[in-house]
């Protein structure tokens, strides 16, 4: 079951925004995925294992660096909030479908979607990160603003994605978002943390 977190306005609002901001960034993760390859012959325990969900942080996840310009490039760390400020963090996972079709689509999309995300306006930071016992993947994206966050949702470029996300993501595909100015939850384990509470039945 896909699970959505975020609490825009209204219902259509959050069908159309966790549709569309999942499907760009796993767009960029499925090309990250289909250069690691699986030529370690290791057997994939595939998307519905209990331990490949969006609330399970991955044993072998391996994470990229954050980048972006709001990242200190003598620390590698990202760069504090404004004074009285925060961030507005968005995370996602998901797996990609198999198949050499469904990479080729990715391939097509993310020269835009890469593009999209290097002149975003409001974008600080950004993370991929996959497992390649799980085929997953996951994101971690520091926004300036929820504001910025859903001006990229608009983009051209990540409203073409948002088309395509049912025919090039599993359906367990998940997303949150949060606020925070503290460091400790600008992360992609928070992320897990998140996700794994927003699937929680509720009482």
């Amino acid at each position: 079951m896909t699970t959505r977190t975020l609490n825009p306005a209204s219902t259509a609002t959050i069908e159309r925004s966790s549709r569309a901001i999942a499907a760009a960034l796993l767009a960029a993760l499925g090309v990250t995925l289909a250069a690691c390859g699986s030529d370690s012959g290791a057997a994939t325990p595939g998307p519905s294992a209990p331990e490949c969900t969006g609330g399970v942080l991955e044993a072998d996840l391996q994470a990229e660096p954050l980048s972006g310009p709001g990242v200190d490039p003598a620390t590698g760390k990202l760069r504090p909030a404004p004074e009285g400020s925060s961030y507005t963090i968005s995370s996602t996972y998901g797996v990609p479908r198999p198949g050499d079709a469904v990479m080729e689509r990715y391939g097509q999309m993310f020269g835009a979607i890469q593009a999209q995300l290097a002149s975003q306006r409001g974008l600080v930071a950004m993370q991929l990160a996959q497992s390649p016992s799980c085929g997953s993947g996951r994101t971690l994206a520091v926004w300036e603003s929820t504001e910025a966050m859903y001006e990229f949702v608009m983009s051209p470029a990540h409203l073409a994605a948002m088309d395509a996300v049912d025919e090039l993501v599993e359906p367990n595909y998940a997303i949150t978002h949060w606020e925070t100015a503290r460091d400790d939850e600008m992360t992609l384990e928070e992320g897990v943390r998140r996700i794994k509470a927003s699937e929680a039945p509720t009482p």
